[in-house]
């Protein structure tokens, strides 16, 4: 099956997965911010909710991967930067991103 990555993000599957990926950017961002001995670990929700947030993300991102490598046979992966963030392929001939400021 080939995939139409416009008609793909537009299914409940591709929601989800938008979902995740940006969930777990912000997790990230906001774990930095309270993990021990680099911010404080008792602001806002603490580091243990983001950290328990990220691992959910990264398990239901691991459960997306395998799919769309069974329906499609690419292998995704997750990437980010400090100006972007997003899944692509290991060519990146496909993205799907968010900048960092949504």
């Amino acid at each position: 099956m080939k995939l139409n990555k416009e008609k793909f993000m537009k299914t409940e599957m591709g929601g989800e997965l938008e979902e995740t990926i940006r969930t777990w950017d912000k997790a990230i961002d906001e774990r930095k911010k309270v993990t021990p001995g680099i911010g404080n670990p008792d602001q806002g929700l603490g580091f243990e909710y983001w950290e328990n947030t990220c691992r959910s993300c990264q398990d239901r991102w691991e459960v997306f991967k395998l799919a769309i490598k069974q329906f499609y046979g690419i292998e995704f992966f997750f990437t980010r930067t400090d100006e972007y963030f997003g899944v692509c392929s290991e060519d990146e001939s496909i993205w799907q991103q968010g900048p960092e400021d949504q």
